[in-house]
């Protein structure tokens, strides 16, 4: 099933990365014709569960941290998220994630330019993460923001991971929340099958992978994952990836 592999492909990167599932999965699914709330209903159960270990394993960002993370970011993605579901709102962010993406990938060639990053982040923290909730629950495309900021504002890959994992887990849960009220018909019990398989695939390649890369290296990695999805997102808006997966 197209399901399990997407799932059992993209939980590679999101047990090294803190991302992956949603961040990969979302536009490959859509792609491939599922409607978004039954993309949600197969991709967040897995990115639920990665996150959820990933967290036990770290431990949970400081208390102001994640008090900051509920506030700002947290409450807008479940507005935002309720209004799409409700209201049948269909925003066309696509180009716009893209191109922030895509900048970020420029601007960590040049330490200069990485660095007026790092410190708009620090500086302007909140609305970073106002700007993460709303995307991400207007078109689950807010792993790549959530990326630039844990990134740029901490430096050890497990502070970096531990983050991200954080928010996904918080991200998934009022995402669940939301679509089991809104739309119990997408719920079923072969969700505990995709998170069963996102679970071993944590568990192989965290004892297997994460320790191993060293923090330049995890910083790479990141970056070019980073930039492989706004070419993704690219390549869907210009027709190449669509017309591809027709044939």
């Amino acid at each position: 099933m197209i399901e399990f592999a997407t799932i059992l492909f993209f939980a590679i990167l999101q047990s090294i990365l803190g991302i992956g599932i949603l961040f990969f999965g979302t536009p490959t699914l859509l792609l491939l014709g599922f409607p978004f709330a039954e993309t949600l209903s197969v991709l967040l159960p897995a990115s639920l569960a990665v996150s959820v270990f990933q967290v036990l394993g770290i431990g949970v960002p400081e208390r102001d941290q994640v008090r900051m993370y509920v506030f700002w970011c947290l409450f807008p993605l479940a507005i935002a998220l309720f209004s799409s579901l409700a209201l049948g709102w269909d925003f066309e962010l696509e180009a716009f994630v893209a191109a922030i993406l895509l900048i970020y990938v420029v601007i960590r060639l040049s330490p200069r330019m990485e660095a007026v990053l790092h410190d708009t982040v620090c500086k302007l923290p909140k609305a970073w993460l106002v700007a993460i909730g709303t995307v991400h629950g207007l078109s689950n495309l807010g792993g790549g923001l959530l990326a630039i900021f844990a990134a740029s504002r901490f430096e050890e890959k497990r502070e970096v991971r531990g983050n991200i994992a954080f928010c996904y887990m918080c991200f998934a849960i009022i995402q669940l929340a939301t679509l089991a009220y809104l739309r119990p018909d997408v719920m079923q019990f072969m969700q505990l099958g995709y998170a069963g398989l996102a679970i071993v695939v944590f568990i192989i390649v965290d004892w297997l992978v994460f320790g191993a890369i060293l923090n330049p290296m995890f910083d790479r990695i990141l970056t070019f994952v980073i930039g492989c999805y706004s070419a993704l997102i690219f390549l869907k808006l210009f027709g190449v990836v669509g017309n591809a997966a027709a044939l």
